[in-house]
């Protein structure tokens, strides 16, 4: 018998003993986890690698954005004595000038600090995500206006959904992030891929594993070795200080994107609509009343919260539409989009439905979570700091990761070559 077969004999000896067996699953288990690991890193981390480097440029989108269009988003400062706001109904008559044709004011952004501005956002026919223009291209313009006289400052398209590539680059960017700029389809691979690296995670974490109990090496990188083992050091160790972060992003993300499957499974633990204020809420009959207007809506929810600071108005869609204020409280979590909320009626100035997040449920209070979570936005300029360096880490991983694959597979390529000469 020659040495391949006293080999292979050997090998079926050792597999029919209890401990071979229980190797031999081991083995195939392993082989099994790192497969999926493997092609589910080579599928989903491409597009993760895009994910994180655009979430890298959106961790300070507001800087970036106010950077590029400095000449549009700078408000010469009055005297000293002169610094007072303008009526909020004479902003938004003030920006109908500079309005697109037919376009109906939906929202109004409250300046972000003492040289902010007012932007109100406008979309041609009606309100957003469910009218478009006469061409069937989805619009929204942002007009800015000085908060210091209503004098217009500019107007942009902000969204055009037929060419992303119109909008100011950080929209694009955001496009890019969330749909890879493929639109539903793009908004679904991108959830996909959210909801894969929850397996990617668990096949990672299983293959790193310290099976001989060597946990300091596990979370070490070894020094002075060769080019092959450092790349693989730098994936796992890398890969396993980073799962945790990895797990809260992809949570959320998939969050963002699959929000009413999500919140109907947070919602069958806790409530999650308890506190929110509906999106049918209605006001009352007119009966031959004018409109309140914005200015005298404000000063209704002034006077409800006398804390934080107001961030933005939703204007009533149509006759039957509200008020609904937002009034951010020192001590929310979100910092750029405000969970405590106000709907007034737009007639009689009544309010019906507070949204206060110091009320929430359990289920409300974790979604509120997400999005600041998402951002780093819920640990001020430290968190946004730390994701936009975390955008990084996919790159990093992704990089390790087909480089090891790639010369473990030109080795077994060259150990096959070996084999078959020395078969002849």
């Amino acid at each position: 018998m020659n040495e391949d077969g006293v080999s292979r004999q050997a090998s079926t000896l050792h597999r029919s003993t209890p401990i071979g067996r229980r190797t031999a699953r081991l083995a195939f288990g392993r082989k099994l986890w790192l497969g999926i690991h493997r092609y589910v890193g080579l599928l989903a981390g491409a597009v993760f690698v895009i994910i994180g480097l655009t979430g890298s440029i959106l961790a300070f989108r507001t800087e970036i954005d106010k950077w590029l269009n400095r000449e549009l988003m700078f408000v010469p400062q009055p005297a000293e004595g002169n610094r007072s706001y303008r009526p909020l109904d004479e902003i938004i008559a003030a920006s109908k000038a500079a309005a697109p044709p037919n376009g109906t004011p939906l929202f109004v952004h409250f300046p972000k600090d003492s040289s902010g501005y007012f932007d109100v956002i406008y979309s041609p026919n009606g309100s957003l995500g469910h009218h478009t223009t006469n061409d069937g291209i989805k619009k929204v313009y942002q007009v800015i206006v000085n908060p210091f006289d209503a004098a217009v400052i500019g107007q942009r398209l902000i969204v055009d959904s037929e060419n992303h590539f119109s909008e100011p680059f950080v929209n694009v960017v955001i496009h890019l992030h969330y749909t890879l700029l493929q639109g539903e389809v793009g908004e679904n691979i991108v959830g996909a891929v959210g909801l894969f690296l929850f397996g990617s995670i668990a096949t990672g974490v299983y293959l790193w594993w310290p099976r001989n109990g060597k946990w300091r090496q596990a979370f070490s990188i070894k020094r002075r070795s060769s080019a092959e083992r450092l790349i693989f050091d730098l994936h796992k160790t890398t890969g396993v200080y980073v799962c945790a972060v990895i797990l809260v992003m992809a949570f959320s993300g998939v969050y963002i994107i699959f929000m009413p499957q999500v919140r109907a499974l947070v919602g069958a633990f806790s409530s999650v609509s308890a506190h929110m204020i509906p999106e049918d809420i209605k006001s009352d009959s007119a009966d031959g009343r004018p409109p309140i207007g914005a200015e005298t809506a404000v000063a209704v929810v002034n006077r409800l919260f006398r804390d934080g600071r107001l961030m933005s108005l939703r204007l009533p869609d149509g006759p039957e539409g509200v008020y609904v204020i937002g009034k951010r409280a020192d001590d929310e979590v979100s910092k750029s989009e405000p969970s405590r909320l106000v709907a007034v009626d737009q007639y009689s100035g009544r309010i019906l439905k507070i949204q206060d997040p110091h009320d929430f449920t359990a289920g409300e209070r974790f979604l509120e979570w997400q999005y600041p979570l998402h951002t780093g936005e819920a640990f001020g300029d430290i968190g946004r700091a730390f994701i936009c360096a975390f955008g990084f880490v996919p790159l990093l991983l992704y990089t390790t990761g087909v480089t090891r694959w790639l010369r473990n597979r030109r080795a077994r390529r060259s150990s096959r070559v070996i084999s078959m000469r020395n078969s002849h």
